[in-house]
């Protein structure tokens, strides 16, 4: 393969790296935002008057699901944090990771399918494959920290 493609594909690959760890950073902001609704909904439940049932269950299934939603924004950004430091260093396990986080992006109108269809366009190329192929030695690919 050309080194001058292989040189430019891994500026792609980190540019790509920086991306995931952003787009994992904003998810992890809607998390701390959604568990701050959490908050405000048990709030509500433990304001709430003994006879105030229905209002009560409503509150109760809303902070539930604040909890679970914030808990799910918090490993969708840690996953995508951990990825993005595992691509800039070429870690062999980083690229599967990053095309199973990519398929999921597609779904994430409209940022996350922008990401989606560039990290495709460079974790597909052939130059990237041969740079996360594990055979390749780190030192001639310039590995970063």
């Amino acid at each position: 393969m050309d080194s001058g493609r292989i040189t430019l594909m891994l500026r792609h690959i980190d540019l790509l790296a920086r991306l995931h760890k952003l787009w994992g950073a904003l998810a992890l902001v809607a998390g701390v935002s959604i568990l701050i609704l959490g908050l405000g909904a048990l709030g509500v439940i433990l304001s709430a008057e003994p006879g105030a049932e229905p209002a009560g269950v409503a509150a109760a299934f809303t902070t539930t699901m604040f909890f679970l939603f914030s808990a799910g924004a918090f490993v969708w950004g840690g996953v995508h944090i951990y990825d993005g430091v595992g691509l800039r260093q070429r870690r062999p396990w980083a690229r599967p990771v990053a095309l199973v986080l990519t398929v999921l992006n597609l779904f994430f109108l409209p940022f996350g399918t922008a990401l989606a269809v560039y990290a495709f366009w460079v974790l597909l190329s052939n130059e990237t494959r041969q740079v996360f192929d594990p055979a390749v030695g780190k030192d001639s690919l310039g590995a970063r920290g």
